[in-house]
């Protein structure tokens, strides 16, 4: 139940009881006990609505309880999915040669667990400077390219469609790689590269609310062990509703660069060069159609398709709803997600001015959200404050709830990473083409 609920029931309570100390007062109740009947009144308001925000934390922390500990893991399920960085880039780029696409790979200076070379792989098809353009890009949060993959995989092995002329197709694989070798959502730097994409000049650090108490909650400074998390997690929620509660932690922030969603005082190096790439090859573009595949957020097994939420796009959003559908979801406070600065949708907005963007985060829903920021939590801690190693239950704690090992949801990321491409070609291309 929200809190518009919860205030519902609050005001026909504190209603219902102020009726009532009418009729006690016509009836020459005195005005001592009536001072006894409104002091009940204030802890019914108030304690209703806290009851019930109480009760609904309790059932979160709940469901989470009973999914961490009913689930078992039994293998990998559905091919498509890769379990390591290693092996999922390896796929690709045979899949990508066998298709017939030009293969850059953008090398980076990080090294994965073993010592081996990172690198953001793209396959090219089609122009090399194209007026019309789709990109589908998996990764950039790291241990979340692992779904994104398996779609790009899919995709390449069934084959890619012919073009009209001067189009392409760019796939992206795996724009932080050493999030997804390491199995972490950050980069090497601990940087969060969804708030990572802006200008020079644009990193100051900005003053954020009740900083301080999510500070101490998200980041202690030690390696994980039992701190009454969620009992902590659920006071804040209490005290701020979980909306602003959401915004104030997934949004973004400037001033601990061991905390979680830091976004970096520079453009990082991944981001940087990707972004070079981009305003190297799309320069002509007129028109480009962006998917970018995220998991954690929603409904477990399925997607909502994020989209910018400016006044000025408007009417873009309007033609991607009737693209799209019903799933199109405005990045906004009170939805599944959180506004958020420095996302990958402003380096295409800044850079291609001239250029029309439908730009959509394709986010695929898993466990509730106090489970995902506990995995977030506990795997920071063991990477800055432990050994790293990737075999912890921190990190496989991580890999579980941003790419989990159930056949229901694989095979559903892989059917609406299908449908969605499919909707995305004709966008960019019009229908008919790209077949």
């Amino acid at each position: 139940m929200g809190q518009i609920g919860c205030t519902l029931i609050a005001i026909a309570v504190a209603a219902a009881v102020t009726a009532l100390l009418y009729v006690l007062d016509s009836l020459g109740i005195n005005w001592d006990s009536l001072v006894i009947y409104v002091s009940y009144v204030i802890a019914v308001i108030v304690g209703i609505p806290l009851l019930i925000g109480f009760a609904r934390v309790v059932w979160d922390v709940w469901i989470s309880l009973r999914d961490k500990n009913s689930y078992k893991r039994s293998g990998n399920r559905l091919g498509h999915f890769s379990t390591n960085y290693e092996w999922a880039k390896g796929r690709f780029r045979q899949a990508a040669r066998r298709a017939g696409g030009r293969l850059i790979s953008l090398g980076l200076a990080a090294k994965g667990p073993k010592g081996e070379d990172l690198t953001i792989d793209v396959a090219w098809f089609g122009s090399p400077k194209p007026r019309q353009v789709f990109v589908h890009s998996s990764g950039l949060h790291g241990v979340e390219a692992f779904a994104g993959s398996a779609i790009q995989w899919q995709w390449l092995k069934k084959g890619m469609p012919s073009l009209p002329e001067h189009s392409a197709i760019v796939l992206v694989h795996a724009l932080n790689p050493y999030g997804m070798a390491w199995r972490r959502r950050f980069n090497e730097n601990n940087v969060d590269l969804n708030r990572n994409f802006r200008e020079a000049g644009d990193f100051i650090p900005e003053e954020l609310p009740y900083w301080d108490t999510v500070n101490a909650l998200l980041n202690p400074p030690t390696p994980p062990g039992r701190d009454r998390f969620y009992l902590r997690a659920a006071w804040l929620v209490l005290r701020y509703g979980m909306p602003s509660l959401r915004q104030a932690i997934g949004g973004g922030q400037r001033l601990n660069p061991s905390g979680l969603f830091f976004g970096g005082n520079a453009m990082e190096e991944g981001p940087s060069k990707f972004q070079d790439l981009m305003k190297e090859r799309l320069v002509d573009a007129e028109r480009i159609v962006a998917i970018d595949v995220h998991t954690g957020l929603g409904r477990f097994g399925t997607d909502r398709l994020l989209v910018d939420s400016a006044a000025e796009r408007t009417e873009v959003n309007r033609t991607m709803r009737e693209v799209f559908g019903e799933r199109i979801e405005p990045l906004a406070k009170h939805g599944i997600a959180y506004a958020v600065r420095g996302a990958q949708q402003d380096m295409y907005f800044r850079s291609f001015p001239r250029a029309k963007i439908h730009f959509v985060s394709q986010e695929f829903g898993t466990y509730n959200p106090l489970r995902i920021v506990e995995a977030l939590r506990a795997e920071n801690r063991w990477h800055l404050y432990g050994k790293r190693g990737i075999r912890h239950y921190t990190k496989k704690a991580l890999l579980e709830v941003f790419n989990p090992n159930d056949p229901k949801w694989r095979r559903s990321v892989l059917k609406r990473g299908e449908e969605v491409i499919q909707q995305a070609c004709a966008l960019a291309f019009g229908p008919g083409n790209a077949k």
